[in-house]
């Protein structure tokens, strides 16, 4: 099953979504914000197979799951795409290259991780990962801003706000991240159902 977009996809087989898997499962250093990063390049831009609010929508699904992020995308995205089989032949696809690239990059780092050099390139490359995170983000979110912005100020008031409380909260109070997801869920419900309301009445 393939999203439907409002722009022309790539032509969709089971071949190209393993060999796209593999791609990102090869290429994907930096942890999950750099997968993130490449699962919208491939997926969004490039073969265009899903929209930005679909991942967007898959996003918020996987943050309110236990367990990896990135094995829930995969899963999502694989069944979205082409249902059980396309689990399967996603999951393979990204976890078999990682895990290689992962223990031969290990052995070498046990090899030479004493080294001043090796640190300072460390350091650099945190740099660069913390660069990519920012684009990342803005990625995810950017498709909920533009939708709600155009849904009313209001709305987009709300949604800025929850955004702004939740950051502000989780710097200062350091509470459970679960606790914050459901504080800020029953907020912006609160909220969307009081804005709802006021609505209909101005209709009315």
């Amino acid at each position: 099953m393939i999203s439907t977009n409002k722009f022309k996809s790539d032509t969709f087989t089971i071949t190209k979504l393993f060999f796209t898997w593999l791609q990102i499962g090869f290429t994907s250093f930096g942890g999950g914000t750099t997968t993130q990063y490449l699962i919208q390049e491939q997926f969004i831009y490039k073969h265009k197979w899903i929209t930005d609010e679909e991942y967007a929508n898959i996003i918020g699904m996987c943050q309110i799951t236990p367990g990896m992020n990135i094995i829930a995308y995969t899963i999502l995205i694989g069944k979205k795409l082409a249902g059980g089989i396309g689990i399967f032949i996603s999951l393979v696809g990204l976890i078999l290259p990682s895990a290689a690239v992962t223990i031969v990059l290990t052995t070498i780092y046990t090899s030479i991780s004493k080294s001043s050099k090796v640190h300072s390139a460390l350091h650099a490359v945190f740099a660069a990962i913390f660069g990519i995170a920012l684009a990342t983000n803005w990625r995810n979110v950017q498709p909920i801003i533009i939708k709600n912005y155009k849904r009313g100020s209001m709305i987009f008031g709300v949604t800025i706000a929850i955004m702004i409380g939740s950051g502000a909260i989780y710097i200062f109070l350091n509470p459970s991240v679960i606790l914050l997801y459901v504080l800020g869920g029953l907020c912006g419900a609160a909220a969307y159902w009081y804005i709802s309301k006021k609505e209909v009445r101005v209709n009315k």
